[in-house]
């Protein structure tokens, strides 16, 4: 991912899933009016032994449900790739074509989602 910073946002799925699942608590520090939260024992614990074992867990070797895919728009099972989040046969379509070739076929707008179509619409 580079040294680009990533927009907060993209944590919200895992935050809700940290105190969902009760592997975070709130801890009081004094003189700082902002909650501030901390891993459960057990999570830190866990934490330290997927790190130790072989270093922080890549991105692109995570697999993300529900995201939308950068290219199709598509929400299915994507990977984090160059950056962006893209389904598989999106990734594959950007393996085979080069710099300098153009897609051939434009994809039915109708079958696009609403949010897809009105973002190419305002870029045209």
């Amino acid at each position: 991912m580079g040294d680009k910073e990533i927009p907060v946002e993209t944590f919200d799925a895992l935050l809700r899933d940290l105190a969902t699942w009760n592997l975070v608590v709130p801890v009081d520090v004094e003189g700082d009016e902002a909650e501030t939260w901390q891993l459960v024992p057990r999570a830190q614990h866990r934490l330290v032994e997927l790190t130790k074992a072989r270093g922080p867990w890549p991105a692109e070797r995570t697999a993300y449900l529900g995201r939308r895919c950068a290219d199709c728009g598509q929400r299915e099972l994507t990977w984090m790739r160059l950056g962006t989040y893209l389904c598989d046969t999106c990734w594959q379509h950007r393996l085979a074509s080069t710099e300098d070739e153009r897609p051939t076929q434009v994809p039915d707008s109708g079958k696009l989602p609403r949010w897809v179509r009105r973002h190419r619409q305002q870029i045209a």
